[in-house]
């Protein structure tokens, strides 16, 4: 598969050498800059699917514009580096790099390690996603869970004549059964029954 690529060097020779190894490798590069707001800026137009970063970056460095490039425009880097002491690294991890490449590139590793990092962020992104949707769906449960209970006590009804109410408002007025529990319990509240 072809990979939208944006290179990111100081170096006018590195930029030249990475742009022919991409080349010879079928990937297309899309942009190139030479500091953290260029690519921050090439990132926004161009949407590459994966970023090559020299770890050397001013100002700043490489590492924080793979954050950066990750939070905010959702692409994953792949920093170059002379050998990388393990403080980088670690920090390297924490700032959501996919991965590294030792100077001088060696073309076999290349096309991997791009195709790896952009698989691993993508899964990343899911589990994120998935997550999120599971912390909701418990925040909703607990808010259906306490207007259930104020209903039963102030209604003096069981459990599920309770969620029977609160489902059938829910279809009546076309709104998400959490809505309605959150109306119920600012009702409770606005009458005094709860704080």
């Amino acid at each position: 598969m072809q990979r939208a690529i944006l290179v990111v060097d100081p170096e006018a020779d590195d930029r030249m050498r990475l742009r022919a190894l991409l080349a010879s490798n079928g990937s297309l590069v899309v942009g190139e800059a030479t500091d953290s707001e260029d690519a921050m800026r090439q990132a926004a137009m161009k949407r590459p699917d994966v970023a090559v970063v020299a770890a050397e970056l001013a100002p700043g460095d490489g590492i924080h514009l793979a954050s950066r490039l990750g939070t905010q425009h959702g692409i994953p880097t792949v920093l170059v580096a002379a050998p990388v002491a393990p403080p980088d690294i670690a920090r390297a991890a924490q700032a959501g790099v996919m991965g590294f490449l030792v100077k001088p590139v060696d073309p076999s590793t290349l096309r991997g390690m791009l195709e790896i990092a952009v698989c691993r962020f993508q899964e990343i992104l899911c589990l994120r996603r998935e997550t999120e949707a599971l912390r909701r769906s418990l925040e909703f449960r607990k808010v259906i869970e306490r207007a259930k209970g104020l209903l039963m006590e102030a209604e003096r009804i069981p459990e599920q004549e309770a969620f029977a109410r609160l489902r059938q408002k829910s279809m009546d007025t076309q709104r998400p059964m959490a809505e309605i529990a959150r109306a119920v319990i600012l009702a409770a509240e606005v009458s005094g029954r709860v704080r």
